[in-house]
């Protein structure tokens, strides 16, 4: 009965289990012949004994004694353990299962009796998963002691535990019991019969020549309706019985249908003749050489093509034309498949432009460019082409080959297309302007029309209303932007109904594209989806502008976008794209943070040009907003920003003041004059007498010292930064940090100070307002210093490897070495090439490594405390920062080796200015990290504290950061806190005491099993260690430690 009801025997369990349990108990026979009886029965029972583990698993790990019990009832003792252990959770038994198998195998008379206790271990460890790990060690010990070392099932599950790549499996259904051999006997079909002993259906070719025959379908509902009638046929005359009785159920569902479709179709096409297999082959083709034929049916007939392909039965259609199939019905990952096969056979270069714009379309970027990198390897003659660079999105390496090859040719159609594109993909809008104007001051309409699309993107980015009608006029009518682009400029003249109706039509124009997208998978269709979601917030843009009087529903609108935006691909054409939308009614200034994470992304991505003019838009947007403030165009002003649009107007006239001083005076400004920290004295060493006046940022240099906003300043620099602009960032951006600081109190060198500054802020019961700016200044503040430090650090970091790198050169060719001072003899030449040698590199022109060399000897040898100064001022401004403390720490912790690198020992001031506030960092940084797992920081807190132990400081310092941390962190470094458990230093050795005995109150199963094997070294002070640690969890765990000891 309970073979037969499986799982759903548990309610029944309680009252069968006392008389199986009678049975093992009273069972006093020599040869326990009842017991033999008995133990399958709970083998079947084993799923539905999950409640009952206490009163079962006891008496089966007691039938283990090989001194007590028979080897026959000890091995089907093993086999129900195993049913058991693979069926339900034992856990809580684990110890004595493991401990009782140990002592099996050290005590068994026959190999196959360790071989299965063994296989109870693999099972086992099938289910504990990571925390058998413990167990391992003594296992290992018991084998080796035995010799068992070609147990190939235990060694695998190990690898795959070890690795990660361990899964439970599902327990295995148990053999019948009460069944005999004869029952399972099963004769062999009849003649004419299939295995299943159902006779085979013969296949009527007329029936199917019919179905498979296309009349001329005009519809898309036709070539469906065909389709279903072809598979139902299928299914009607398949020879498999399983499928036959399918088919009426697929007739009255079409998803079956098409499900069930692939394998009909093998199941006949495979007792079909040759000469009806090729006739149904040419009516698949002549299906899909319709030009009206819909994507659904070129869909099927390549995931039939695909489940033919993986059966081993190649479908004898040719590969280009399943490739065109592809590309029709946009199934881009099957065109590549095919596409490749193609490359395979022919080797056609014809077919690279399509391998690279399909790999690029996949998003396989690495793919794509691999591609190329083959083809130039295994034809070095061959001759670039543009095309190749169009597919990899390098716009601005086939732009330089349009514009070679219109120097060389002359202007042409194609030519003038492709500057276009790229010049429209960098938005380059001053290069694209002057271009357009010169198409559409000619007479090509065939050009016009080609290109008014990416005019109309133009003008919108632009902002020019007029230009977007002159180039919607021109837009072909098939073009699928066109309502779009009629919505958008039906919304501009706020024609709102009119913007509706358009917005709806483009829905309608979309839903076939959609679909077929959609269909092979969402990250194809995601571009599709992003098209849908830009008519969604047009639509939410009229109802923004219709709320003019709401501001609640306008706020809400506001907030459901920026909601939104976690959700968008990390893609700058999108955001470009979705930004500019909402700008219609949003201006940049008030949306910031979306537009900074805008900038961010274009300049992580690559897109420097695009961040540049956003910055651009983002600051010549503040400017407007800050004089409409001063105009006093606005009713609800805070006095936040009324002050800060005081404070604007205020250094925009000293700015327009600074302009109109001599050149002659600004030259003799000193670089390090007085009142460096005051804005004056930044706008005088940025405007006239510093910085590089010919960037092409220099525009926005003069505009970034009037912006009220830190947080964009702070984008701006490192957007400067990623410019190779370093040595103006990096001035920049001391003297915006000493500003803001100045404007909080807060003093670089006295960072405490300003601690006790602000918890007395706090018990002042400052406004909520000024506290909530307070807290964001001093956040941004934390990321100033930071970056300052982070930057030194890299420029530290170059120049360091690229002298030695010269040194190394230097010292090969015979020359004296490489000094600092000798390279402040060799010019500015040598300065160049300094970052430079070994593959260092820190920009594509020798100009940035000018700056690299300029900021090292801006600091001199205070370069390592200017670095540990502006870590420890963001750890003070940002208490909570894991970055910050996990820097400062790591950084004083390389000064600490590199000091005793070169000295050979460190001394007291070397540990009381760095491995003590690396120990305090390291605690902290753990503390803070928001990952489970920190064992970098803990090593390296590790390696600092007992390589340091003789110093009372860092043990002290040690000591105090134990409670601050949660017990769990050491349980990753057991194996290297043991191996130190004999330190010499007694402070330590102290601790380490304490620190394991606290893990053991804690965890001790993760820590039992090691010190036992500790406690047995023959260190006579490592094995007096261990047992002192011991010793105290007795007091806590007696009878786990004395279990442990058993072993």
């Amino acid at each position: 009965m309970a073979e037969a009801l499986s799982g759903d025997f548990g309610p029944h369990i309680a009252t069968v289990l006392p008389f199986l349990i009678a049975v093992i108990d009273r069972d006093s026979s020599e040869q326990h012949q009842t017991t033999l009886r008995a133990l399958p029965a709970l083998q079947i029972l084993s799923p539905s004994l999950e409640g009952y583990l206490f009163l079962v698993m006891p008496r089966l790990i007691a039938l283990l004694d090989i001194a007590t019990t028979p080897i026959n009832v000890v091995e089907a003792a093993l086999k129900c353990i195993s049913s058991v252990v693979a069926a339900v959770n034992c856990s809580s038994f684990a110890s004595r299962i493991v401990l009782t198998l140990v002592r099996l195998l050290q005590c068994s008379p026959t190999p196959a009796l360790q071989t299965a206790a063994i296989d109870v271990l693999c099972t086992l460890m099938e289910q504990l998963q990571d925390e058998f790990t413990v167990f391992m060690p003594t296992i290992d010990a018991a084998m080796k002691k035995r010799g068992i070392t070609d147990h190939a099932q235990y060694e695998r599950y190990s690898r795959l535990l070890f690795s990660g790549r361990l899964v439970p499996k599902e327990p295995p259904r148990v053999q019948p019991q009460m069944q005999g051999d004869a029952a399972q006997a099963v004769s062999a079909p009849a003649l004419g019969q299939s295995s299943d002993g159902l006779a085979k259906q013969e296949v009527s070719v007329s029936q199917l020549r019919r179905a498979w025959s296309t009349k001329q379908q005009v519809s898309k509902d036709g070539w469906l309706r065909w389709l279903h009638g072809f598979t139902y046929e299928l299914l009607q005359q398949s020879p498999a019985p399983a499928l036959r009785a399918c088919s009426n159920l697929a007739n009255r569902h079409p998803r079956l249908s098409k499900d069930l479709f692939n394998a009909a179709f093998v199941s006949c096409w495979t007792v079909l003749p040759g000469q009806y297999q090729q006739e149904i082959i040419a009516s698949l083709q002549g299906v899909a050489a319709h030009a009206d034929v819909p994507p659904d049916i070129l869909q099927t007939i390549l995931g039939l093509a695909g489940y033919m392909e993986r059966d081993e039965k190649q479908i004898p259609i040719d590969l280009k034309r399943l490739g065109d199939y592809a590309d029709r019905c946009h199934a881009l990952a099957k065109e590549l498949h095919y596409k490749e096969a193609e490359w395979t056979l022919e080797k056609n270069y014809e077919t690279i432009e399509k391998l690279i714009e399909l790999n690029q379309n996949l998003d396989l970027h690495d793919s794509a460019v691999g591609m190329l990198d083959y083809v130039r390897k295994d034809q070095p003659d061959v001759q670039e082409s543009v095309e190749w660079y169009l597919r990899l999105q390098q716009w601005d390496k086939a732009l330089v080959i349009f514009r070679r090859q219109e120097a060389e040719r002359g202007p042409s159609y194609e030519n003038t297309k492709g500057q276009i594109r790229c010049l429209f993909e960098m938005s380059d809008w001053e290069a694209l302007s002057p271009i357009y104007e010169r198409i559409w001051n000619g007479n090509d309409q065939q050009l016009q029309m080609a290109s008014a699309n990416i005019g109309m993107s133009m003008a919108w980015a632009m902002g020019n209303i007029d230009r977007m009608e002159y180039y919607l006029a021109t837009l072909p009518n098939k073009s699928r932007d066109k309502s779009f682009c009629r919505a958008l400029l039906a919304v501009y003249r706020s024609n709102f109904d009119e913007a509706v109706r358009y917005i709806n039509d483009a829905r309608e124009e979309m839903e076939s594209d959609l679909v077929s997208h959609i269909t092979e998978s969402y990250s194809r269709g995601y571009s599709q989806v992003f098209r849908c979601q830009m008519l969604t917030e047009l639509e939410e843009v009229i109802a923004y502008k219709m709320s003019s009087d709401d501001r609640e529903r306008q706020a809400a609108i506001v907030d459901t976008w920026r909601q939104r935006l976690g959700g968008i691909q990390q893609d700058v054409g999108m955001w470009q794209k979705l930004l500019r939308l909402r700008s219609m009614v949003l201006r940049p200034v008030l949306d910031l943070d979306t537009w900074i994470k805008y900038v961010n992304m274009s300049r992580k991505s690559g897109h420097m040009r695009i961040a540049r003019d956003a910055i651009a838009q983002l600051l010549e947007d503040e400017v407007r907003f800050m004089e409409e403030v001063n105009r006093g165009e606005f009713e609800a002003i805070t006095p936040k920003l009324m002050a800060q649009a005081q404070e604007y107007a205020r250094l925009n006239a000293q700015q327009q003041q600074q302009l109109g001083l001599s050149n002659g005076l600004s030259q003799g400004l000193s670089l390090h004059g007085n009142g460096a920290s005051s804005w004056e004295g930044r706008m005088r060493r940025f405007s006239i007498g510093g910085g590089n006046s010919s960037s092409k940022n220099a525009p926005l240099d003069m505009s970034i010292r009037l912006s009220q906003q830190p947080a964009l300043v702070y984008m701006y620099l490192k957007y400067k930064w990623a410019d190779n602009e370093r040595r103006e960032a990096f001035q920049m951006l001391e003297m915006f940090a000493s500003d803001y600081a100045s404007k909080i109190g807060f003093d670089v060198h006295n960072p405490e100070a300003f601690a006790e500054h602000i918890d007395a802020r706090v018990l002042a019961n400052i406004s909520n307002a000024d506290a909530a700016d307070d807290a964001r200044t001093i956040h941004l503040l934390a990321r100033f210093y930071f970056k300052q430090a982070e930057w030194l650090s890299s420029v530290q970091q170059s120049v360091s490897l690229a002298q030695e790198a010269r040194t190394k050169a230097s010292l090969g060719a015979g020359d004296v070495p490489y000094t600092r001072q000798s390279e402040s003899k060799r010019g500015s030449d040598a300065a160049v090439g300094l970052a430079g040698r070994e593959g260092i590199r820190m920009s594509e022109d020798g100009r940035s490594q000018q700056d690299a060399q300029f900021l090292y000897e801006l600091r001199g040898e205070r370069i390592n405390e200017a670095i540990l100064e502006s870590y420890r001022a963001a750890t003070v401004l940002d208490r909570k920062w894991y970055k910050a403390w996990h820097s400062l720490a790591l950084r004083h912790y390389h000064v600490t080796q590199r000091f005793e690198t070169e000295h050979g020992s460190i001394t007291e001031e070397v540990v009381e200015n760095h491995v003590v506030p690396a120990v305090h960092g390291f605690f902290r940084a753990i503390q803070l990290s928001k990952s489970d797992t920190t064992l970098q920081d803990t090593l390296r807190l590790l390696t600092a504290w007992f390589n340091y132990s003789q110093f009372e400081s860092v043990a002290q310092a040690v000591q105090d950061g134990f409670n601050s941390i949660s017990i769990r962190t050491w349980l990753q470094v057991i194996p290297q806190i043991l191996a130190r458990i004999h330190i010499n230093s007694e402070s330590t050795r102290r601790l380490i005491r304490q620190l394991l005995v606290e893990i053991g109150k804690n965890h001790p199963h993760a820590i039992l099993f090691s010190l036992y094997v500790a406690a047995r070294s023959d260190h006579t002070e490592r094995s007096q260690a261990a047992k002192d640690v011991l010793a105290k969890l007795h007091d806590v765990y007696p009878e786990l430690v004395e279990e442990t000891e058993v072993v």
